[in-house]
């Protein structure tokens, strides 16, 4: 009987699923310390994989483990080298976010756009019945940006980026896409423009979108030195990795005017803390790394994390959801 553990909770349509399979064994950690896991990890013979960090340490106790499936698409959590080279494959869930996400994204670059917070904060500050001009005066100077006819670089043209860039499309946006991993005719063959190296075109971009993975030892993409480049009043959104950012240097562009506004759903820890220089700032939108968070989002995920499980151990995994290939290679 394989025995599979859960590191954190999934939604329950996941669960249901699993029961349907009384030859499988669950072991649920929701919310697990690293030592608890180091105790359980000899025992099973596979991980779904959607809360803390999996290191090396706790992987080389894990004699059993033949694949590891990851609730997500990010694998910047696991240790995939190590498994890679036990030839453990790591399974994700493919497309299972991209509409959340996406979604997510446009929410806020149109939220940046119009100056979301700085108008709550009017609102909020406004004593009603007093002071109607100056009230009308500050409304007025908020200034807010209108999508259609700018342009937006998408960095990453993966499958959130290419859903963000359909929905960006149907806003009547120019959409420019930075990705070297892409062949240029496949985004040229939807009407957009393809360039290798998204500092080709910082100057151009009225909003610049984060859609790319990341390692967690990657060094920040976007810091002092890239924003002093973008065109001046852009807008800049993260829905791809923390780390991806320099927050500090990103928070002087905001206070600094040099750029119009920015959004971001991830950051390089959660939870941020009160004093976190992006919560004070008017002209940033943040939400707490909950692009994929929709009920319809994680019952997807959830389903396919588990039918990841069912499948590998039947004898059919799905190559194209595996992110490390090579282990296949490994163990075949």
């Amino acid at each position: 009987m394989p025995k599979v553990l859960f590191v954190g909770d999934i939604h329950p349509d996941g669960h249901r699923l699993f029961d349907r399979r009384a030859e499988f064994e669950r072991v649920l950690f929701a919310d697990p310390k690293p030592s608890e896991l180091r105790d359980v990890v000899p025992e099973v013979d596979a991980i779904v994989l959607r809360k803390l960090h999996l290191g090396g340490d706790v992987l080389g106790r894990a004699d059993r483990l033949k694949m590891v499936s990851r609730h997500g698409v990010g694998c910047d959590n696991v240790d995939v080298g190590a498994l890679t080279r036990r030839g453990i494959p790591v399974l994700t869930v493919g497309d299972a976010n991209t509409v959340s996400v996406a979604e997510h994204a446009m929410m806020l670059i149109l939220a940046a756009a119009r100056r979301l917070p700085a108008c709550r904060e009017l609102l909020r500050t406004a004593e009603a019945g007093a002071g109607r001009e100056g009230f009308l005066a500050a409304r007025d100077a908020v200034g807010t940006m209108e999508l259609a006819n700018r342009t937006i670089l998408i960095v990453g043209f993966g499958r959130i980026g290419r859903r963000l860039a359909k929905l960006a499309d149907a806003f009547d946006m120019d959409v420019v896409v930075a990705d070297p991993f892409v062949r240029p005719q496949v985004p040229e063959a939807l009407g957009y423009r393809h360039v290798e190296r998204f500092e080709e075109v910082l100057g151009e971009a009225d909003c610049l979108v984060l859609c790319l993975p990341a390692a967690p030892e990657d060094k920040p993409l976007f810091g002092a030195r890239q924003f002093v480049r973008m065109k001046p009043g852009a807008l800049f959104v993260n829905v791809a990795r923390g780390s991806l950012v320099d927050e500090n240097d990103l928070a002087d562009a905001l206070e600094r005017g040099r750029l119009l506004g920015a959004g971001t759903d991830v950051w390089h820890a959660l939870p941020p803390g009160a004093n976190h220089r992006f919560l004070s700032l008017p002209n940033m939108v943040v939400t707490p790394h909950c692009a994929a968070h929709t009920d319809a989002c994680l019952s997807r995920m959830a389903v396919v994390s588990v039918q990841n499980v069912f499948d590998f151990f039947d004898g059919r995994p799905k190559r194209a959801l595996c992110f490390n290939p090579e282990a296949f290679d490994t163990i075949d």
